[in-house]
C-alpha cells in the first residue's frame, strides 16, 4: 500500500492548545516555550542515531514548522512544507475542551469537519508521494492525529502520542519471539536520560 521504506517520524512540541488541553485540529495553535525545549532536547537523540534523517518533512501549521526548523539546527538538512501532513480539520470541535472530543475513540466524524475517509486518504497520499520519491531516511514532522490516521490504514488504533517523542518506521525484519506483525514496519521509540534508549513498539504485534 504505501512503499516500505525506513523513515522517522515526531509529533511537534507542546502547543498552546495542548497546555489549554483543547482540540487544536486545523487551528493554527503555537509552540509554548515548554514546545520549543521539547523540540531542543530531540538534538541529544538526533545526534546519536546511527542513521541520521537527510530530509525533513513538516506540514504548513506553524506548531510543527517551528519544531522542525529546532530539530533542523542539528541536521542542517532540506526541508519541505506538505499540506497533507496536516492535522485533521476538527470542525465544530476545534477550540473545545478534550474532554468533549470523542470522536477520535471510535472515528467518528465531526460535525462540519473533515471525514475520516478523506483524512486517511490523505495520509496515504502524503505517505506514498515522500517515501516513493526521497531514497531517506526521512523525518516527518507532523501531528498526533496523523500518527493515528497512519496506522489505522492498517487496522490499528493506537493511544496518543506524546509531543516531541521520535519514532523510527522499519520494514519489519523480524518480529518479537512468539509473536506476529500486524503492522508492516517495526517501531521503534527514542528516549534519552543519560544515554540514547531504543524501544520496540509491542503494539504492534500480536
Amino acid at each position: 500500500m504505501i512503499p516500505l521504506r525506513r523513515f522517522y517520524m515526531i509529533r511537534h512540541g507542546e502547543t498552546e492548545a495542548n497546555a489549554a488541553r483543547i482540540m487544536a485540529g486545523s487551528l493554527d495553535s503555537p509552540l509554548t516555550q515548554a514546545g520549543r525545549d521539547q523540540a531542543r532536547a530531540v538534538h541529544r537523540v538526533i545526534q546519536d542515531l546511527r542513521d541520521k534523517p537527510t530530509l525533513i518533512v513538516h506540514s504548513h501549521l506553524s506548531r510543527a514548522r517551528d519544531t522542525a526548523s529546532i530539530i533542523n539546527e542539528a541536521l542542517k538538512v532540506p526541508m519541505i512544507e506538505d499540506s497533507d501532513f496536516a492535522e485533521i480539520h476538527a470542525g465544530d470541535l476545534e477550540g473545545v475542551g478534550w474532554e468533549h472530543c470523542h470522536h477520535f475513540d471510535d472515528y467518528r466524524d465531526m460535525p462540519n469537519g473533515e471525514r475520516f475517509e478523506d483524512f486517511f486518504a490523505r495520509v496515504r497520499r502524503a505517505k506514498n508521494r515522500i517515501l516513493g520519491s526521497e531514497p531517506g531516511p526521512v523525518l516527518i514532522v507532523s501531528h498526533g492525529g496523523v500518527f493515528r490516521a497512519f496506522t489505522k490504514l492498517y487496522g490499528i488504533s493506537i493511544p496518543g502520542v506524546r509531543n516531541c517523542h521520535l519514532h523510527e518506521f522499519s520494514p519489519v525484519a523480524a518480529a518479537p519471539e512468539n509473536s506476529v506483525p500486524v503492522f508492516p514496519w517495526d517501531v521503534w521509540h527514542y528516549d534519552y536520560t543519560a544515554t540514547l534508549i531504543r524501544s520496540r513498539a509491542d503494539i504492534f504485534y500480536k
